[in-house]
């Protein structure tokens, strides 16, 4: 059978797998078996190239990520988060929203992670802004988009296995989601800005003061030095990620017992089996996804796929069309870490060859992949505010909607105006 149909057909088997609600991990690892067994290779590549996919000192960064924002969760951390943010734009209309969006924004360069951003930020600022007047929708698209921005703004898990899995520098790639991350929350704010006018959203009515702000920074400050000790770290290049992941759970796990006093020792222990049982799926996942993308690399579909598409013409703005349109699809059915594992060596090569910046180009893959989070039906983000809610999904998917579309403008900034992904790598690296 011919190489690209096979993977076609497998793929499509993959999507059945997923519908019938066999975990991504299990669904992977079954057409890669099937394509073995169609190609008549040997069933010990399926233990070997598990094993040589997740065999990478990056990945051990993944875990302490995880455990960074789910400690930050439980020491409560993450309500001075909201505070501090309220703090500096409540006064202004949807300033608590705003304040949200901020609060996930400064999470987000702790944990990594979306659906942590949403249940850490989420848990204590839905209810607060349903008091001050939101309606129960506004204010869960708001916790919901914002946790998009937990693994965009570094550190972020999704970077990692990118610049793993293509071989780039995953501090550039860090460097780029900043950028990335700043213009998707600038726009998230605006929109609950003027959401907020035409919803005729309550505001405090207290201007900001100097005094207020310094004294919600001062009772903030210990959220406030964990991401410039874990990035400070990473781009004054004293650490690797991996050693500041470790680093900064050491730092959060002593605020937790000695400054906020409310992690114990049973709350820890939680916390690291949460961590393990994250870490674990996430790493089973991605060595699962290591076999169908071995088969592909095997049969040579990431460079027929690239004569393909340079046939097609050497044109930059049709090909990166072409990318957005199948990783948003993508991503709102494929696990993260499998869709990065599976198709950014395919397409990685034909993004280098068309002269597009390969820092520019992984901020677009993650970026389209993140927004999955809120893109039904396989929206993780949207999950974890239903178990915060108790709200349905199709109220959520609607809830979230303008949020989503907000999201794709940035996406489209951040695609055709690559100096948004490189100004930081430029400014710290050259």
């Amino acid at each position: 059978m011919n190489p690209a149909t096979l993977s076609l057909l497998l793929f499509i088997l993959f999507i059945v797998l997923i519908i019938f609600g066999i975990p991504i991990g299990f669904s992977l690892g079954i057409i890669g078996i099937i394509g073995l067994i169609v190609m008549d290779q040997n069933f010990m590549m399926v233990a070997q190239t598990f094993l040589s996919g997740i065999n990478h000192f990056a990945y051990l960064a993944i875990p302490f990520f995880v455990l960074l924002g789910i400690v930050m969760e439980k020491a409560k951390i993450s309500g001075l988060l909201v505070d501090f943010a309220d703090e500096l734009v409540g006064y202004l209309a949807g300033g608590l929203a705003m304040g949200t969006t901020i609060a996930s924004a400064i999470f987000a360069a702790i944990s990594g992670s979306g659906p942590a951003t949403v249940a850490a930020i989420g848990t204590v600022a839905i209810p607060e802004m349903v008091k001050k007047g939101y309606s129960k929708r506004f204010a869960v698209s708001v916790a919901a988009s914002g946790g998009i921005l937990g693994p965009i703004i570094p550190p972020s898990i999704p970077f990692i296995i990118y610049g793993v899995v293509v071989e780039e520098s995953i501090t550039k790639l860090f460097l780029g989601g900043m950028g990335a991350g700043l213009v998707l929350a600038f726009l998230m704010m605006v929109l609950s800005f003027t959401k907020a006018k035409i919803e005729k959203v309550p505001v405090s009515g207290r201007g900001p003061s100097l005094k207020g702000i310094l004294r919600a920074t001062w009772r903030a400050k210990v959220g406030l030095i964990a991401p410039a000790v874990v990035l400070g770290l990473i781009y004054g290049g004293v650490c690797t990620p991996t050693e500041s992941g470790a680093i900064g759970s050491i730092y959060v796990i002593l605020v937790g017992f000695f400054v906020t006093r409310t992690l114990t020792l049973k709350g820890l222990l939680d916390c690291m089996e949460k961590t393990a049982r994250t870490s674990a799926m996430i790493m089973f996942v991605i060595g699962a996804a290591y076999l169908p993308a071995w088969l592909m690399a095997s049969w040579n579909i990431p460079e027929v796929g690239t004569k393909f598409i340079l046939e097609l013409g050497h044109s930059k703005f049709i090909f990166l069309i072409f990318v957005n349109i199948l990783f948003l699809i993508i991503g709102s059915l494929l696990d993260t870490p499998a869709a990065i594992v599976i198709l950014a060596p395919i397409l990685h090569p034909i993004a280098i060859k068309l002269g597009i910046d390969p820092t520019h180009f992984g901020t677009i893959v993650v970026v389209n992949f993140v927004i999955g989070y809120i893109t039904p039906p396989f929206a993780y983000n949207l999950f974890v505010a239903k178990g915060i809610t108790g709200m349905t999904m199709d109220e959520l998917s609607l809830a979230v909607l303008p949020f989503l579309f907000v999201s794709l403008l940035g996406l489209v900034l951040i695609t055709y105006i690559p100096e948004i992904s490189l100004f930081f790598p430029r400014l710290f690296m050259g």
